[in-house]
């Protein structure tokens, strides 16, 4: 792998000193800038500069008029900058920089604008315990590039760390018109992270009786490692200040694999002073701690990061006394004080639910979760207030409330979680 690495760069060195001494562009094509896809395509782009600076923000996307389209079918490509893979409402920027791992953004409006970053940790376990992180991308190669598949083999900047020189080999794969990336470990990968930087993590049906797993970043001390149970098929990261769920899955771990530290599939650290993602701007004070990233332990399997973006879910400070069975109405209240790009809900304006399909209402009751599986009609879109009827009585401090899954009246081109594991998770297991 290092000689054929080598041999890559050598050559594309080469090949760029030829095109530069015969006043032509470097491997890279015309350089036309770029355009909008087909619906239901995904491409990859050469950004024809390499982006070494420290940065959160897709850099390259200022330089987007300079870009050129790797065009289909073609895989013995060899890029003279950046690799960004355009995904169906998502960006991967495969960058140069050492500083940090390769990122994923949302488009957040019809131009495609990336919106917030989401750095996409790859991480090799050493034999002594130390977590390397893989940090940019030095080479990219083509495997697959057609208009309803492409996939790039990416080789993080090596450096040697603890007597263990490291560099952690991932594969994308992006499917026309699905909102997800499958991340495929090739060598020294075994974890896979996002930085999510939300105050809760949540495991749908994690725990033993079906309800959902919860845990508060304000309610755990600073380095605190929240354990995923052993049940959990995702996790979702709720992101306040886009408006966002990323989406964590990936299949089961065959029986007999040792989960290196912490133990569990799925785990998060809890980060004091760690940014907050807009979670101190909800009119609560200051959310001085997060779990920063959410990770999960690969064990030589994929794992799928999904996007999904504006109106998948919903939090709502409540404080109202309830009773056990008995019928409690909430008003649905937007809590984020900004506004948020596509967002239909201005900031102190009312909310409702977008879409149609089945909805999990989690409520923290006397600092206790329960889990309420809602339905929501078509006709109840159009609510701003939701009335259940109580899990249990006490004090109701505060609800979650997310998409789930879908019913005959969701939209076939809304995605939901399960829709993404069913597909990505589910069918590659077959």
């Amino acid at each position: 792998m290092e000689q054929e690495s080598l041999r890559r760069k050598l050559l594309g060195a080469s090949l760029i000193l030829v095109f530069a001494l015969l006043g032509v562009p470097a491997l890279a094509g015309e350089g036309k800038g770029y355009t909008s896809p087909k619906p239901g395509t995904v491409r990859i782009w050469d950004a024809n500069n390499k982006y070494t600076m420290k940065h959160y923000d897709m850099r390259a996307w200022q330089d987007r008029a300079n870009w050129s389209q790797v065009p289909h079918g073609k895989t013995d490509y060899l890029f003279r900058g950046d690799s960004v893979l355009e995904g169906e409402n998502f960006w991967i920027s495969l960058h140069s920089s050492p500083h940090d791992s390769v990122f994923l953004y949302a488009k957040i409006d019809p131009e495609a604008t990336p919106g917030r970053h989401n750095e996409l940790y790859r991480v090799f376990d050493t034999p002594t315990g130390l977590r390397n992180y893989g940090g940019g991308s030095q080479v990219c190669r083509i495997l697959k590039n057609t208009p309803e598949e492409i996939c790039v083999q990416s080789e993080s900047i090596t450096y040697e760390r603890g007597g263990f020189k490291t560099t952690v080999i991932t594969r994308y794969r992006l499917l026309g018109g699905k909102p997800w990336a499958e991340i495929q470990p090739v060598s020294q990968a075994d974890e896979q992270g996002m930085h999510g930087e939300s105050r809760f993590v949540l495991a749908p049906e994690a725990n033993e009786d079906g309800s959902d797993f919860l845990d508060d970043s304000l309610r755990r001390p600073g380095d605190y490692v929240c354990r995923v149970p052993d049940r959990a098929k995702m996790l979702l990261d709720l992101i306040m200040d886009d408006d966002t769920i990323w989406l964590l899955t990936c299949g089961k771990a065959p029986e007999a694999t040792k989960l290196n530290w912490p133990g569990s599939r799925f785990y998060a650290e809890n980060a004091p002073g760690g940014w907050h993602a807009g979670w101190s701007r909800i009119g609560e004070a200051d959310c001085d701690r997060v779990w920063t990233a959410p990770f999960s332990l690969l064990a030589d399997k994929p794992a799928y990061i999904g996007v999904l973006r504006i109106g998948y879910w919903h939090y709502q400070r409540a404080g109202q006394s309830v009773q056990k069975d008995q019928p409690n109405t909430l008003n649905w209240r937007i809590a984020y004080e900004r506004q948020i790009v596509g967002s239909p809900f201005p900031p102190g304006g009312s909310w409702r639910p977008l879409y149609p399909g089945m909805w999990r209402l989690v409520a923290s009751i006397d600092g206790r979760y329960y889990t309420v599986t809602i339905i929501v009609t078509a006709a109840q879109t159009a609510s701003t207030s939701l009335t259940f009827d109580s899990p249990a009585t006490g004090n109701l401090e505060y609800v979650l409330f997310y998409l789930y899954d879908r019913t005959e009246e969701t939209p076939e081109n809304i995605w939901t979680p399960v829709d993404i594991y069913r597909q990505a998770v589910q069918r590659s297991q077959r």
